[in-house]
């Protein structure tokens, strides 16, 4: 997953900047969306990356579905994605965007991965305490791994901040190593 997104990142970025600039943003957030669904889809699956299907005919095919969300610069979008077969990638884009949007806003997606489930009142301190640290509006959701053991481990964009046993476990095995 991690390396999906890293290559899904620059088409995201030139995504929303061109949206940006354009003040097409919910546009544009709509179209990623849909052709994140889309490529998601089961029935379109087996035709992605087929020999036997083109660019040009899975282009015109996204494009008859997606039609009402589309014009020219989002038709060439979908079609830089097919030329360069990263198509299978537009949910990740899509998800990208969407952080790209939230940053642009202001706020920013925290997500809190613990061994036990965390009370909206733990979320609101989690909340305040990276909103403090970060300058940012947060916005905190939550996953209960029990891997962890104890503790959790709170990702705040690209930045992993580790504060579980299972972490603090690995760390003494390094030292000790």
């Amino acid at each position: 997953m991690q390396e999906k997104l890293t290559i899904a990142r620059p088409y995201a970025l030139a995504a929303f900047n061109y949206a940006e600039d354009t003040a097409a943003v919910p546009a544009w957030s709509a179209m990623l969306e849909m052709l994140a669904e889309v490529v998601s889809r089961s029935d379109l699956q087996p035709l992605i990356g087929h020999p036997r299907v083109s660019s040009a005919q899975l282009c015109e095919l996204i494009t008859a579905i997606l039609a009402q969300h589309l014009n020219e610069k989002r038709t060439n979008f979908i079609r830089v994605l097919l030329d360069a077969d990263r198509l299978d990638l537009a949910p990740e884009i899509a998800e990208l965007f969407e952080r790209h949007k939230a940053a642009a806003a202001g706020v920013v997606d925290v997500r809190v991965e613990s061994a036990y489930a965390i009370s909206s009142d733990e979320q609101q301190r989690i909340a305040v305490a990276v909103s403090a640290m970060v300058g940012k509006e947060c916005e905190v959701s939550t996953a209960v791994n029990s891997d962890l053991i104890g503790g959790a481990v709170i990702t705040v964009g690209d930045s992993v901040i580790d504060i579980s046993l299972r972490g603090r476990l690995r760390a003494l095995e390094q030292r000790l190593i």
